[in-house]
């Protein structure tokens, strides 16, 4: 059984229809880079110890100054780290069958959410730049709303044609309800005007 995800102060009859965060590659893009500062205080700490006196004397100055430095390093590494890794978890583009909603974590302790209803939308266009982005199928989904010069922005997201053909079938969906909706008020209308102003019929005297 297929479990429905749901989102906060979600509408009567909303629907998720996508949850997207950025493509894994951008994930292990951030994580080599992290791993690559990470060996760099190990092996500056293994050059010193076998190619200098350094640690020679662990109750030495330069073997305190050492360890301090270290241990600062690693705090520092970390919690950037955990910001990066929040920011990736975080950020998170919703499409559901009435609306957009674009989540950013921008900061630690500041997350701006926006949304659009989907009626609004007037254009939908992706893109894939490069040899790594079209090699692993990732890219950008850029939705133009009506009345807003801002554009809503997927960032980095998998297979962004899929997302982009999904949103304009919404669309099209949305346009076509809109227009039985109106078709069925001018006939309400018609209807209307019909019940109080019968036709005479009849002739006189």
């Amino acid at each position: 059984m297929k479990i429905q995800p749901t989102i906060p102060n979600m509408l009567p009859g909303e629907k998720v229809i996508l949850m997207l965060h950025r493509h894994g590659f951008i994930a292990f893009r951030f994580f080599m880079i992290y791993l690559f500062f990470a060996t760099l205080p190990v092996i500056g700490v293994w050059l010193l110890a076998n190619y200098t006196t350094a640690f020679a004397d662990p109750a030495g100055f330069v073997y305190a100054l050492t360890v301090l430095l270290y241990g600062a390093y690693a705090l520092i590494w970390g919690l950037l780290f955990f910001i990066t890794w929040l920011n990736y978890y975080l950020d998170i583009w919703i499409v559901t069958n009435e609306r957009i909603i674009n989540i950013a974590q921008q900061r630690l302790f500041y997350r701006v959410v926006s949304e659009q209803k989907l009626y609004r939308v007037q254009d939908v266009t992706w893109e894939m730049k490069g040899v790594i982005a079209n090699l692993f199928r990732f890219g950008n989904v850029q939705v133009q709303t009506a009345g807003e010069d801002d554009k809503f922005v997927f960032e980095h997201i998998s297979q962004p044609e899929k997302v982009a053909q999904t949103i304009m079938s919404l669309l099209e969906s949305i346009e076509k309800q809109i227009g039985l909706d109106k078709m069925a008020e001018v006939e309400g209308d018609l209807g209307s005007q019909a019940e109080s102003n019968p036709s005479a019929g009849g002739t006189k005297p």
